[in-house]
């Protein structure tokens, strides 16, 4: 971790502590900035502040360090509290599993440790979401078609959440899922999943590269290809297998 994010870091969690007290539970990095895919200058950092309880009066507390947080690139806090973690863990298995896959405790008690997730509400929520995000690429795709960099905006756009649903993929396969997006596409070809065009989509996303609006039709169209396979491959796992 660079010096510059652990400073911008200590400094968020002094900015939260003062601002909450004793009400403050828990604070939380995750995402790409607490793993090897942050990228300075370029990836958002992402934090979950835990309170006793989230009302509107507890977050307005915090509005003022908004434009400082937003100038050092940290995205809005999540808050959250107690009942939400016990009442959501079903509902959002994925998210919860994203966190506890690349998490750094900045202070308190590391709830997400003993996040318990069931297997078949990751599998069901992979399913769905997968087929949803892939239907609405279709969308999309007819909708920017026309113009390169729409379309190379829109590819790059789409790339982490897909990720975050791959690490999913590989949990249930029980293959590890918390490594970089490299060790990620890796695992998708061991279970003779093709990444070739996913990992060329990422590759854009880190780096500035022009392509002409032929190569981005084409790089879109093997995506979405190797999407959809990855979907039927979800849809034909028996909960039993994973």
């Amino acid at each position: 971790m660079s010096q510059n994010l652990e400073q911008t870091l200590n400094q968020f969690t002094e900015d939260v502590k003062r601002t909450y007290g004793e009400t403050l539970l828990s604070v939380v990095l995750y995402g790409s900035a607490a793993s090897n895919e942050y990228v300075e200058g370029r990836s958002n950092i992402n934090c979950l502040v835990l309170l006793k309880e989230v009302t509107p009066d507890e977050l307005r507390k915090c509005a003022a360090h908004l434009p400082e947080w937003h100038k050092q690139r940290i995205s809005t806090p999540l808050f959250i509290d107690p009942t939400y973690v016990r009442s959501s863990v079903d509902v959002f298995p994925i998210e919860f599993l994203d966190m506890k896959q690349r998490y750094r405790l900045l202070h308190g008690q590391d709830f997400l440790q003993k996040l318990e997730l069931k297997r078949e509400r990751l599998h069901f929520q992979c399913e769905q979401e997968l087929k949803g995000k892939m239907l609405k690429l279709r969308q999309l795709y007819l909708e920017a078609s026309q113009t390169g960099n729409r379309l190379a905006l829109l590819l790059t756009k789409s790339i982490s959440s897909f990720i975050v649903l791959f690490r999913a993929l590989l949990h249930l396969q029980r293959m590890p899922a918390s490594g970089s997006a490299e060790k990620i596409f890796a695992g998708l070809s061991q279970l003779r999943l093709s990444t070739e065009a996913i990992a060329r989509v990422y590759d854009l996303r880190r780096q500035d590269e022009a392509l002409s609006q032929t190569e981005i039709d084409t790089l879109f169209r093997r995506y979405l290809t190797e999407i959809q396979a990855i979907v039927e491959f979800v849809d034909k796992m028996n909960f039993e297998q994973s």
